[in-house]
This record gives C-alpha cells, sequence and structure tokens, in this order.
C-alpha cells in the first residue's frame, strides 16, 4: 500500500479533520517544564547560600545546616522503609518469615499464634490407624456386640455385619500447652480434634438392616496429666473432657436413613451430641488411672474455680428483622446465655431494637482458661428466631480483673451492643460467711458427690411394711418383676432439681456424678435425696419412690461465693 503524502499545514486531512503536529512540536513540549524544573531547583539550592554571603554568616552555619538536612532526610528514608516492612510483613506474614529466617539456624516448628502445629503426631497417627482398625474392630465384635444382646431379650440377635474404620484418620488441627505456676504437678493440653471419617458400620437386628457411612467430629479436647511423679509412670492419672459440645455429624444408612430427612437430622445429630455431652463435656469428664493404688476423687470431681455472676443489662441498635411487606419493623430480641452444659434464656421484650433486661444469671466454673462464656441473641417469632449477634468473652480476663462493666459489640451482624456486668465470686470455706445475707443473690455453692448404693430391693414388694407407691398387681405381674431394678437418684434443694444417670438392672450401683447447688438461705434450704428406679414392667408407674433401709453413699461440701 502506498503511503500517504503529508498534508500541508492548515489542509484537511482525509476524515476531514486538520493533520497531526509533528514529533518536533512534542519533544519542545516536554524539554521546556523539565528546564524550568532544573532551573528552579538551581534557585532554591543557591539562595541559602546567597544569602549567607549578604547577611555575612559564617561558612560554618551553613555547613552545620546542610548536615542538618542530610540527618534529616536519611532518618525520613529509615522512617518510610520500615514502615513500608511492617506493611509487607502484614500483608504476607508467612512469606516475610521465612525469607528472614532462611540464613538462621533455627528451629523449623517455630510458629505464631500460642496453639502449635502437630504434624509430627498426625503422621503417626496415620502409620498408626490400620492397627488402630483391627483393635477396635475386634472390640466391637468381642465386647459391646455381646453386652447388647444381654441388654433385652428382643436385642439377641443384634450383629456387626460391616466394620470398617475407613482410610481418613483422626488429626490434630493444633495444641495449646497450659503451665500453671501455682499448680507444678500438672500438665494441661487442649487438642483440637477433627475427624471427617468414611467409615462404614452396618448392624442387623431381625433381618433389619441399619448403619452408618461417614461421621464428622469438632471439638476442643482437654487433656490434664496429673499428678507428676518422681517414678515410674511418671503420670498417676490422665482426665479427658471436651470444654464445649463437640459439632457431630453422621451419615446414616438403611433403615437409620430416616433420620437425615430435613428436620429430623439436626434433632438426631443434637440427642447424639447430648449423649456424649452427658459422659464427656464439663463438669463430666472420664479419668483413666495409670498408677494402681491412687486416689482419684479429687481428680475425677474436682471443686470449681469460682463463681461468675452475669448482670444481662440492656442492648442497643440491634438489627431489624421484622419486615412486613417490604417495610423495615422492629425485633423481638431474647438472649441465650451460656458457659459448658450451663444455659439460660432471657425473657423476650417485644417490638424494641434497644432492649432493657437486667437479669442475673449465675454459672459454675471449672476451668480457666478454657471455658468461654457465649451470648447469643435472637429475635422471636412464630415460625423461626432470626439471629441477632453473638458474643464470646475469655473468663480468664473476667476472673483477673474480678469485675468487668462494658459494652460489647455483637459479631456476626451488621450492627447492635451489649452491656454487660460480669463479676467473679472467689470460693471459701468460713462459715461467718455462709451465713452472711446477698439479698436476692446466692450466698453458698453445695457441691454433692453422688458415689453408689448397695443392697437395694430387687422390687417393692420385697418389703410387706406397706412403705412404697406401687399400684395393685396381678399375681402374673408379680412374677414378671424378677430383675434387678434399673435405679437412679433424684436430688433437689428448693426448685432446683438434678438426676442421675440410671443404672440398668444393678442391685449394687455405681453412679459417680457430681452436682451442684447454689444456696441462698443456708439456715433455711435443705437438701433432698430420694432413690428411685424404674420397673421393667410395662405395669408399674415410671419412678418408685424405695424404702429408707437400704444404703447409699454420697458426700457434699458447702464453699461460699464471696462478691469481689
Amino acid at each position: 500500500m502506498p503511503a500517504e503524502e503529508p498534508c500541508a499545514p492548515g489542509a484537511p486531512g482525509a476524515r476531514g479533520t486538520e493533520c497531526a503536529p509533528g514529533p518536533e512540536p512534542c519533544l519542545s513540549s516536554q524539554l521546556l517544564p523539565e528546564l524550568y524544573t532544573f532551573a528552579a531547583r538551581v534557585l532554591f539550592y543557591l539562595t541559602p547560600v546567597y544569602l549567607a554571603g549578604y547577611l555575612g554568616i559564617s561558612f560554618t552555619w551553613l555547613l552545620l545546616g546542610a548536615l542538618g538536612w542530610m540527618w534529616w532526610r536519611r532518618n525520613r528514608r529509615g522512617k518510610l522503609g520500615r514502615l513500608a516492612a511492617a506493611f509487607e510483613f502484614l500483608n504476607n506474614e508467612r512469606q516475610f518469615i521465612s525469607r528472614e529466617l532462611r540464613g538462621q539456624h533455627l528451629p523449623a516448628w517455630i510458629h505464631f499464634p500460642d496453639v502449635e502445629r502437630v504434624e509430627w503426631a498426625n503422621k503417626i497417627i496415620s502409620q498408626i490407624w490400620p492397627y488402630l482398625s483391627v483393635i477396635m474392630e475386634n472390640k466391637f465384635r468381642e465386647k459391646l456386640e455381646p453386652k447388647i444382646q444381654e441388654k433385652n431379650v428382643h436385642l439377641r440377635t443384634f450383629t456387626f455385619t460391616k466394620l470398617y474404620f475407613g482410610q481418613k484418620y483422626p488429626r490434630i488441627n493444633g495444641i495449646k500447652v497450659h503451665t500453671n505456676q501455682c499448680n507444678r504437678r500438672q500438665v494441661v493440653l487442649d487438642l483440637q480434634i477433627c475427624y471427617i471419617g468414611d467409615c462404614e458400620i452396618s448392624v442387623e437386628l431381625q433381618k433389619i438392616q441399619a448403619g452408618v457411612n461417614g461421621i464428622q467430629l469438632q471439638g476442643t479436647l482437654r487433656v490434664i496429666l496429673e499428678p507428676l511423679l518422681v517414678d515410674k509412670p511418671f503420670v498417676g492419672a490422665v482426665t479427658m473432657f471436651f470444654l464445649q459440645k463437640p459439632h457431630l455429624q453422621i451419615n446414616w444408612t438403611g433403615l437409620t436413613n430416616l433420620l437425615d430427612a430435613p428436620g429430623i437430622n439436626e434433632m438426631s445429630d443434637s440427642l447424639l451430641e447430648d449423649l456424649i455431652a452427658a459422659h464427656l463435656v464439663l463438669p463430666n469428664r472420664v479419668t483413666v488411672p495409670v498408677k494402681k493404688g491412687l486416689d482419684l476423687t479429687n481428680l475425677r470431681f474436682p471443686l470449681p474455680c469460682g463463681v461468675i455472676r452475669v448482670h444481662l443489662l440492656e442492648a442497643e441498635k440491634l438489627a431489624q428483622k421484622d419486615n412486613f411487606l417490604g417495610h423495615q419493623g422492629k425485633s423481638d430480641p431474647y438472649a441465650k446465655v451460656r458457659i459448658g452444659l450451663q444455659h439460660f434464656r432471657s425473657r423476650t421484650i417485644h417490638k424494641n431494637l434497644n432492649p432493657t433486661w437486667n437479669e442475673v444469671f449465675e454459672f459454675t466454673v471449672y476451668e480457666v482458661p478454657g471455658q468461654d462464656l457465649e451470648v447469643d441473641l435472637y429475635d422471636e417469632d412464630p415460625d423461626k428466631d432470626d439471629f441477632l449477634g453473638s458474643l464470646q468473652i475469655c473468663l480468664g480476663d473476667v476472673m483477673t480483673n474480678r469485675v468487668v462493666d462494658e459494652w460489647f459489640a455483637l459479631k456476626d451482624t451488621r450492627s447492635g451492643q451489649l452491656h454487660l456486668r460480669l463479676e467473679w465470686l472467689s470460693l471459701i470455706t468460713d462459715p461467718e460467711a455462709v451465713m452472711e445475707d446477698h439479698g436476692s443473690f446466692s450466698t453458698a455453692i453445695l457441691v454433692v458427690f453422688l458415689e453408689s448404693a448397695c443392697n437395694l430391693p430387687r422390687n417393692p414388694f420385697d418389703y410387706l411394711n406397706g412403705d412404697y407407691r406401687a399400684k395393685k398387681l396381678s399375681r402374673f405381674a408379680r412374677n414378671k418383676v424378677s430383675r434387678d431394678p434399673s435405679s437412679y437418684v433424684k436430688l433437689s434443694v428448693g426448685k432446683k432439681t438434678h438426676l442421675s444417670k440410671t443404672c440398668p438392672h444393678s442391685k449394687d450401683p455405681v453412679w459417680s456424678q457430681v452436682f451442684s447447688f447454689f444456696v441462698h438461705n443456708v439456715a433455711t434450704e435443705q437438701l433432698h435425696l430420694k432413690e428411685c428406679w424404674s420397673s421393667p414392667c410395662a405395669r408399674f408407674s415410671p419412678v418408685q419412690t424405695l424404702p429408707s433401709s437400704s444404703a447409699s453413699s454420697w458426700t457434699t461440701q458447702a464453699w461460699t461465693a464471696l462478691s469481689p
């Protein structure tokens, strides 16, 4: 294609526009500003020299000024460099640390924060997992299956048709070690357990198939090695428990696949979480003795660290959840306050985004650090309550400060604040302090250690003095009552009542449980214990009160909660 000839100045172009200027005007337009800038900079530097000669100032002052200016410029560059390094560290923390420590002889396990990674432990677990699977399979078939078959006549055909624990092993995502300078005879470990397994367990009962195909379990397991010994085995016992309810999700198969239906799935998982909590979540714990002959009473039933009194005062600027035809309305807020398995619900404040409750809740605290105060706010609705925000407070800070009165910003929501007053109460054994009047608040804590019972009657008809509350039964029904009783204990102080677990079919049940009660008036309130049992005969009323001639064992201790 032939090149176009440049048009004359002022002549129209091919498209009716004027020709573009040549390269010389563009170059001159760039050089002139740079020349002016250079000239202004030279004048700026020569002006102090001219003024110094004109005013007769000594050359020494001029030199000192130049040195001061150079020092200021160097210091400013250093500050800008440190600021840039700080931003680089903030944005690329891991890469920055790796680059800085590359030439230094430091161990490879340096990590932040205080929760440490233990990949070496996960490698060990992955190596021994196949062997642990074989051991668990043998235990299920040799120990668990016969026990289930002995529970009931209808369970005699119960069998495990398939036991496969999968290739995915439990992982420890992190570990945190607590060292208590006051108690040098224990080591406390917090293990973040995560198990997403591909196990397959199938059972059969009278030609009915059921089973599990996959389990997910996540939670923080606390392991306490106590007491430390000077000789073998160096550790007296190992205590394990979950600090909070672990998250559990199960994939059911067979007939139990109905439990995966919407609505039923959450209920079934919640029931299993409650079952785990009844044995492994504080204040429940499992203690395994390592040294023979060691007294485990204080390890299995430790006294509380203290009591926290939570004043739920008010909230403000809560989110609007009640919408009607596109118009923003108000909310009906209420609060759920919990520490571990202890939980309370406040009253509902209707149609108010700045509610005032002024309610007080008291909690028993067993592990600090470890247990946290959790507060969830909801909007009460007829169908499903809307979430308004949550709050989690470390109890270690409350124990250190004794009293915390602050406004806390709610999380997981766009707006809202909650006003709480938290008081930490210590426990003492002063009898005079027990009799003090604290108004509507509790004065003391009553801790009951329920141990065991012995020589219980098989049924209420073993006693002929008429001291029982059973219905009149036929001779045939009396003959059916031939098994040992399934007994439990009912404990009550004032309006508060606790039920122990049920020991099935035993005349000498062992409960080994601990219960605590808040006592407002020590002089007037009493502890009532009632040993009850559930009869195997369907025509009995579900609970029968046993005569007082049966022997039982329990221990009580009263500890006063004092205000800070």
